[in-house]
């Protein structure tokens, strides 16, 4: 039997839950802490490494998803808008590769998110 990993933690809606109010508790708080030109670089800086790791990392998810499917005579309808809906159709490496490079992709696009709101942030306080 394996050890319990961060994956099985996150399938629950209340740890999940949790990890986002702690995560947004945090950043209104260093958004508060942090002097506003800090903040504003510190977004900038978080918000390009996420783009340099998340665009690829996209990219690439949707390519071998697209390729996945196609092996496994299963349909690509749908991939664009909801691709984690079709997960649960891929088996073995391949899928495990496909929905690694989604949680990459996700991590990406939630710094930079994260880092766009810090930009604005900071710059509001700049002007006010």
């Amino acid at each position: 039997m394996r050890g319990r990993q961060v994956s099985d933690l996150l399938r629950w809606p209340s740890v999940f839950e949790a990890l986002v109010t702690v995560v947004i508790l945090a950043a209104l708080i260093l958004g508060a802490w942090l002097p506003a030109d800090l903040l504003l670089w510190v977004g900038v800086c978080v918000g390009s490494v996420g783009a340099v790791v998340g665009v690829p990392a996209g990219l690439v998810y949707h390519a071998r998803l697209w390729r996945a499917l196609r092996a496994g005579g299963h349909t690509t309808e749908g991939m664009w808008l909801r691709p984690q809906a079709l997960h649960g159709v891929l088996e073995g490496e391949e899928g495990e590769r496909v929905r690694a490079l989604f949680g990459l992709g996700v991590l990406g696009f939630s710094a930079t998110m994260l880092g766009a709101v810090g930009v604005v942030v900071a710059f509001t306080r700049i002007t006010l």
